[in-house]
Parts: structure tokens; C-alpha cells; sequence
């Protein structure tokens, strides 16, 4: 879930710079930005060589600068930040939403002209209204030609899947950060520095409030779902219908809280369990691809991009639904194993380990000491 996965990176951001350390004479801002820089490059190594289109890391890395500057706010400042910032991708959704609906005016505008004048020729503005409109509900609906010389290109050896992927991450790089990215990520950030604050993701609150933020959180943010649902159905499968029949594209406006109430609960429901000592084993598993996230993210990168490529095992477009949630199985497995055993000997995931390093300008200790046998069966697994 990326709500989650962007809130505490926001919760990391006031950890980093709050925390004492030593680094090599440089203050922590300096840090800091250091940190955000190397992450955005390791966020175009993850699109641009590794060919992972949606990645994340680059928005990550320059949001965390754009946000510098309210870290020190307090969690009620930063909560009203994370729903002004909600709004405001809401209200380029709502805009975006206006413009189609123009767009489709001026098309029927066109449509009832042609019928009423047979004989007339259209001008270029009309020729323009016309085809812009016809243009968008075709990028909308599903071209199995398209999709077809997809497969075959994603099949293909790595020249050709890297040529295939370059517009779509350039598309999710520049344009779309700016026109709706950016403001799901601050929203989300900002949110994650917000309960950071408050204690959330350190254990510190109630159980009764753990509980109240569960029920609220998952309450309304699958409400919200289940209320948006036939907005996302519609615009799939009939995208003029759905720009017709709703004013509002509420699928769309209500997302940022969609993702923030569900991601709380969510979050919510797992401190809850942690705390009522069930699963305690996975929970522990899971605390370790927690310290590892950024190796196991690229990690995912590594092995999905080698299973469904061409230059790996070809499987792109190959697998049913069902077969795909094997493979989600198979790598939560293996992330989950990897990371228990790693930390058993080291501080640090590799890449982690590689980032601090690069971040503090001098190379940091890797190895735990205590680490002098390899782990048992069960140490892996308490």
C-alpha cells in the first residue's frame, strides 16, 4: 500500500533530522539534503536502468525537499497541511473533470451540427473540437492491437522493453508528478510526519484510541471506496458515459482520503494485533522488511522486471489473475526470510547501509558483532 509506505516515509523524515548523530561535521539539514539527492538518483537508476515504470523513489526524494521547511511544525499544523494538500489534488481532479466535460460539449456541439448540415464542411476548430474528443476516449479504452505489440515489445530484449517504457516514465517523472503526484505524496507525508508526532507509529497511544482510529479509519475510507466504485467502473469500461453522467468525478477528488483513512486503519489494526501479542512471529518478520524497505523495494524491481521482461523469463501478459498472487506469495516469502536473515548479522539492508553511507560522506559499520553463528529455524521465525 503506498498511502502507508509514503506516511512513514514522512515519519522518517522527522526521525532522520531529530535524531543525534555524527556526521562528519555537516548539520543535519546538510544531511538531509544530501540524502533526499541520492535518493532521487537512486530513483532514476530504478526507472531508467532497472525499468521499473512506477517508481516512487524520485517523487520521494523531491518532496522530502519541498517539505523541509515544515518539519519542525507541530502534528496539528501538519494534519491540516496533509488535508489542504488532499484538497488541493482533489480540486486539480475537479478541474480536469471540467475541462473533459467542455471537451465533450464541444464534441456534441459538432456531432448535432453534422446532423443538422449534412452537406457542410466543418471547420478547423470544429475538426478540432471533434477529433480532440474522439482522441481521449480512444487513450481511455483498451486497444487489444495496442495491447498485443505491447506484449510482444515487453517480451522483447532489454533495447527494446527500455525504448517501449521510456514515454510512460517519462509520462509518471514530470508530467503527472506535477499535475497530481505531487499532491497525493505531501498529502501523504505530511500525514505520516503528522502521526509520527502524536506517537502513532511508535506504540505510545491507547489501545482504545488504536481502536477508534482502526473502526474510524477503515470505516470511512472504504466507504469512500465503495461509494467511488461505480465511478472507476464506469470510466473503464465507457468513459463518455461516465464523463456524462457524473458532474463530479468523485473517484478521483476523494482519493488522498480514500488512501489516508484506509492506510490509518489499516496501520491501526496491525499496532492492535502487535499489541495484543497474535502473530507475534510475523510481526517481527515484518518489522525486518520494515528496517530493509528500501533494499526489498528495489529488491521487487529486481525480480519482477526479471520474471515478466524479455531479457529474464518473459512472463509479461502470461499469468492469470490468480497465478499473479502466487507470485506476490513467492516474493513476500522470500523478503520476509532474506531480511530475518540479514539483520541477524548485520544493522543495516545493503542498500541502506550504501545510502547512509553515501549520505554521511564516510563508510558506516555494517556488521553486528554478536553475529558470530549463523541463525536457527526458530530464530528466524521469533
Amino acid at each position: 500500500m503506498r498511502a502507508l509506505f509514503s506516511m512513514l516515509f514522512g515519519a522518517g523524515i522527522i526521525l532522520f533530522l531529530t535524531r543525534k548523530r555524527d556526521g562528519a561535521g555537516m548539520a543535519p539539514p546538510e544531511l538531509f539534503i544530501r540524502r533526499q539527492l541520492w535518493l532521487i538518483g537512486y530513483g532514476l537508476v530504478n526507472a531508467l536502468v532497472l525499468l521499473w515504470p512506477y517508481d516512487i523513489l524520485f517523487h520521494y526524494g523531491i518532496v522530502g525537499i519541498l517539505l523541509f521547511p515544515f518539519v519542525r511544525l507541530p502534528a496539528r499544523s501538519l494534519l491540516i497541511g496533509a488535508v489542504v494538500a488532499g484538497l488541493i489534488y482533489g480540486g486539480k481532479a475537479y478541474w480536469n473533470g471540467v475541462e473533459e466535460q467542455q471537451k465533450y460539449a464541444k464534441y456534441q456541439t459538432v456531432v448535432a451540427f453534422e446532423k443538422a448540415h449534412k452537406k457542410a464542411k466543418l471547420t478547423d476548430e470544429q475538426k478540432d473540437d471533434k477529433s480532440g474528443w474522439e482522441g481521449l476516449v480512444k487513450s481511455q479504452k483498451f486497444d487489444p492491437k495496442a495491447d498485443k505489440a505491447d506484449v510482444v515489445a515487453m517480451r522483447s530484449d532489454y533495447a527494446t522493453v527500455w525504448t517501449q517504457l521510456l514515454p510512460k516514465i517519462q509520462q509518471m517523472e514530470a508530467p503527472m508528478f506535477y499535475r497530481t503526484l505531487l499532491w497525493d505524496i505531501v498529502s501523504m507525508l505530511l500525514l505520516g510526519m503528522a502521526l509520527f508526532r502524536w506517537g502513532f507509529f511508535s506504540n505510545e497511544l491507547t489501545t482504545r484510541r488504536y481502536g477508534l482510529l482502526c473502526v474510524a479509519g477503515l470505516g470511512i475510507g472504504q466507504g469512500i471506496a465503495w461509494l467511488t466504485m461505480p465511478y472507476a467502473e464506469t470510466k473503464i469500461t465507457d468513459f463518455t458515459q461516465y464523463v456524462s453522467r457524473h458532474t463530479l468525478p468523485l473517484d478521483e477528488m476523494l482519493l488522498p482520503f480514500e488512501r489516508g483513512f484506509s492506510a490509518v486503519g489499516w496501520a491501526s489494526l496491525v499496532l492492535l494485533l502487535y499489541r495484543a501479542n497474535v502473530l507475534t512471529w510475523l510481526w517481527k518478520a515484518v518489522g525486518a522488511v520494515g528496517q530493509m524497505a528500501f533494499t526489498n523495494y528495489l529488491m521487487q524491481s529486481v525480480i519482477c522486471t526479471l520474471l515478466f521482461y524479455g531479457y529474464g523469463f518473459g512472463y509479461f501478459g502470461d499469468l492469470r489473475i490468480h497465478q499473479l498472487y502466487y507470485i506476490v506469495a513467492e516474493v513476500w516469502l522470500i523478503q520476509l526470510v532474506f531480511s530475518v536473515v540479514w539483520l541477524h548479522y548485520f544493522r543495516f539492508g545493503p542498500l541502506e547501509w550504501l545510502w547512509r553511507s553515501l549520505t554521511y560522506g564516510y563508510q558506516q559499520p555494517m556488521a553486528l558483532p554478536t553475529a558470530t553463528t549463523g541463525p536457527s529455524a526458530t530464530a528466524v521465525l521469533s
